[in-house]
C-alpha cells in the first residue's frame, strides 16, 4: 500500500471551513462576488473528486493545486466576508 508524501489536512481545513463562512454569509455579497465563489466551488468540488480518486497515492499536481486553491480561497473570504459588518 502507497501512502501520499503530501500533508493537506491544513489546505482542507481552510477550504471546509471557507465553505461553511460562505453558506452562512452568501446573501450579504455582490453578484460578482458571488460569481466568484461559485467559481471556487466548483474547483472544489472537483478537488476533492480528485483527492477521493487518488485516495492513497496522492499526486504532487493534486497537492499543489490543493494548496494553491486554499490561498485563494482563503484571500478571497478575507476580502469579500470578514469585512461585512452583520
Amino acid at each position: 500500500m502507497k501512502t501520499s508524501a503530501f500533508d493537506l489536512s491544513h489546505p482542507l481545513q481552510t477550504l471546509s471551513a471557507a465553505r461553511e463562512q460562505m453558506r452562512l454569509n452568501i446573501h450579504l455579497l455582490s453578484m460578482d462576488a458571488r460569481q466568484k465563489w461559485s467559481e471556487f466551488e466548483t474547483k472544489i468540488l472537483s478537488l476533492e473528486s480528485k483527492l477521493g480518486q487518488e485516495a492513497e497515492s496522492l499526486s504532487e499536481a493534486t497537492a499543489s493545486a490543493a494548496i494553491d486553491l486554499s490561498g485563494s480561497v482563503k484571500d478571497f473570504v478575507d476580502n469579500h466576508v470578514r469585512n461585512i459588518k452583520h
